[in-house]
Formats: structure tokens, sequence, C-alpha cells
């Protein structure tokens, strides 16, 4: 272990649980690409905003964020170390020097992040500065998109020249990516950057101090539990199994979303399937001691909203995989399953599948194969996710089976 990997593993738990305690509302947070480099341009009150923009970053994607850092930060060792723990990257504000811009190429080329303040030093969260050219350049050589990004209260929280964590709350709003115009030369294509940029981020603050006067809670919550559902899909095992440390990232990110809306039925719904996941990972005992946990809290989201889908369909898994000494049920999982699939998303083809799975269960297997047959024609229509291919061939294998179970019970 190196000496800043050793930082990092001091220092990063703590500093997650600081940022969770005085970050609020969180708006946009689905506009960071989930993989792929890209750089984000927050503006900057605050050594807090460090904090923030890493831990937000870490928390969808799982990988570092590279920040470009004044190279003052470097000179002497303690700060040094501490600088380069926090992924910090020296860089002469005014000119940017060879050994910057190799850094900035291999982070990039490497499909991570750069944060990079297009202001170049802390200014107020009233009037931005003048943005300096370097994050848009880097950009325009990686030809990646700029994620603008607006921080509302990081001075308040973390004053400039302090060291002490003040009381407050950080309001943060992200903007959809912009890209490079293509047709221009490089100057007038820099310029055009900063400009979308600016206005962006001008539009960011307005809506991040808005959030913070008068969060639109419903709003931010749906869109905080569609952002971890796609995370804990795009991560998922062929087996249906999250992985420990994504486990602990998906659930420190919707107890963010919950910190802002903590009775909202759809992250209250994303926590009790993470807590399932978490169960479906442990060993025997430990999953048998969590299962009634798990069950109860998706029973607490349906007294709230009796029509929430990720509910139903994670009391089907329950009832499906637990023993019936301990209340398994084929048929309750089939009445969630069903329920879910009356509310599912386009092109979601969980709850068919689920239902599949408890049909098959069942021995009907004939209904069980039109229910999976569904699931594939759902697929079909998720235009937009990566692994539909996958899963389709996942459940025409599925199909097969099927119909060679009824082939043989018709045989018997």
């Amino acid at each position: 272990m190196t000496v800043h990997s050793a930082v990092r593993a001091a220092t990063f738990p703590a500093a997650r649980r600081i940022v969770e305690r005085h970050v609020g509302a969180i708006d946009g947070l689905e506009n960071v690409p989930r993989s792929g480099a890209f750089v984000l341009a927050p503006n900057h009150t605050s050594y807090f905003d460090h904090f923030v923009a890493i831990t937000l970053v870490e928390l969808v994607r799982g990988v570092p964020l590279w920040i470009l850092t004044k190279q003052e930060s470097f000179r002497r060792a303690p700060r040094r170390v501490w600088t380069k723990a926090w992924y910090g990257i020296p860089v002469d504000r005014d000119r940017p020097g060879p050994s910057t811009v190799r850094a900035v190429q291999k982070v990039l080329s490497g499909g991570e992040g750069l944060g990079v303040y297009p202001e170049g030093t802390r200014g107020s969260e009233d009037v931005l500065l003048p943005f300096k050219a370097g994050a848009f350049r880097f950009a325009m050589r990686g030809g990646v998109p700029v994620i603008p990004m607006a921080i509302v209260g990081a001075s308040t929280v973390l004053p400039p020249g302090s060291l002490r964590f003040r009381r407050g709350r950080v309001s943060v709003a992200i903007g959809e990516p912009i890209w490079p115009e293509p047709g221009l030369t490089k100057t007038d294509q820099a310029e055009d950057l900063a400009s979308r940029c600016r206005a962006a981020i001008d539009d960011l603050l307005v809506r991040a101090a808005r959030n913070a006067r008068d969060p639109d809670d419903a709003r931010l919550a749906l869109a905080g539990a569609e952002l971890v559902d796609r995370i804990i899909v795009d991560n998922l095992s062929d087996d249906a199994v999250l992985a420990r440390e994504r486990v602990t990232r998906t659930a420190a990110l919707t107890r963010f979303y919950l910190g802002v809306a903590p009775v909202d039925p759809h992250l209250l719904a994303q926590a009790a399937r993470i807590r399932g996941l978490r169960a479906a990972a442990a060993g025997v005992l430990t999953r048998l001691a969590m299962a009634h946990g798990v069950r109860r809290a998706a029973e607490r989201v349906l007294l709230l909203d009796p029509d929430e889908y990720t509910a139903h369909y994670v009391l089907g898994r329950w009832y499906l995989r637990a023993p019936r000494l301990f209340g398994g049920s084929s048929s309750t999982a089939e009445a969630h399953f069903r329920a879910a699939g009356a509310v599912a998303p386009p092109g979601d083809s969980r709850a068919l599948v689920g239902l599949g799975d408890a049909l098959r269960t069942q021995g009907r297997t004939v209904e069980a194969a039109r229910s999976i047959d569904a699931a594939i024609a759902a697929t079909a229509t998720a235009a937009d996710d990566p692994r539909a291919s996958l899963r389709t061939a996942r459940l025409r294998a599925q199909l097969i089976s099927l119909e060679v179970d009824h082939a043989d019970a018709g045989h018997d």
C-alpha cells in the first residue's frame, strides 16, 4: 500500500460522512456519465467543493474524479501527500505545463473523469469569475463532454481559510453534457464551449439556490431512485449478485437522497432492494437473519404507495426465494410480480421474468413460457440498455429450457 492509498483509506470514509451530513438537494446527478471520460466543470467557492465533487462522482461511477489543483498545494510535503491522495493534479493556472497535459491525457484516455474549475480560483456564488480556457481545451483534445456543475452553500460549510466545518447544507445542480461544436477553429471552439458552459452554470446556480430554499422533493427523489436503479442494474452479475463495494456505494447514494426526502416511497423501495442484495451476498445464517427486515422494509413502502414497482418486485423475489418454513410462497410471489408488471416502466422485463420463475416453480410451464416470451419482447424495446442483447440471450435460453420441461411433462 502506498502512502497515498493509505491516506485515502484513512480519510475517504470520514469525508463521505461529512459530505453526506452537509449535502442537501442533489439535482441532475444522472447527468454524470456512468462510464467514459468527461470534464466536470463546477463553480468554485470553497475547498469543500473538492469533497463534494469527488464524493458524488465516486458514488455514481465507483472510480475517482481527478481534479486540477493549483501547483502551490504541492510544494510542502504534508499538503502534497494529502492533495495527491485526493486525486489532485498540479497545474499552473495561467499556463499548464507539459507534465499537466500528459497527466490529463492519461486520465481522459483511461476513461476517467477530470474536474476543472473554469474560474481558475475561488470566487463567490453571486457572480462567476472570468473563465479560463484550460477546461475546454482539455475536453476538445480528448473529444469528451463538459459536465457543468453548480454548488451553492459550500463557502458557508467550509469558509475559505478555515479548517472547521460549520453548520449548513450544500445544494448541487448538474447539467447535461456539453460537447465541443464541430467545424469551428480551435480558438472559436474553446470560446463557444466556454460561453455555453458559463450560461449553463449560471442557470444551474439559480436552480441550486431555488432547491436550497424550496426543493421539489418528489422530482429530485424520483430522479435519485431511478439513478440508483440504473447503477444497480448496470453492475449486477449474471446471477443477480451485486458486489459488496457496490452495495455499499449504492446504499450511500440512496442515503444522500433520503436526507432530503426521507419518506419517499421510491427511495425507500431502493433501500429495501439494496438490503436484499446485501443479504443475498451474505452467508446462509446472515441471510436468514436479514430476510425478515428486507420483507418488512418493502411492505412498509407499499403502505405509502400500494403501486410502488420496486417494492412489489422485491417482495416477489423474497417470497420466491424464502423457504416455506420461513413464509416463502410461490403464489404470493406471483401476486407481487403481477402487481409489479402492471406498473412496470416501458422496456423493464424484470417483473415478467420473476413471474415466469414463480409460474415455473408451480409447474405451470406454458404460462411461464408466455411470461418469458413477453419479457423478451419488452427487453427488445429497451434501446438504451447496453446489456439488452445479453439479457435477451439468457431469456431465450430460459425459454428453451421451459419448452424442454413442457415436452418432458407431456411425454411422462
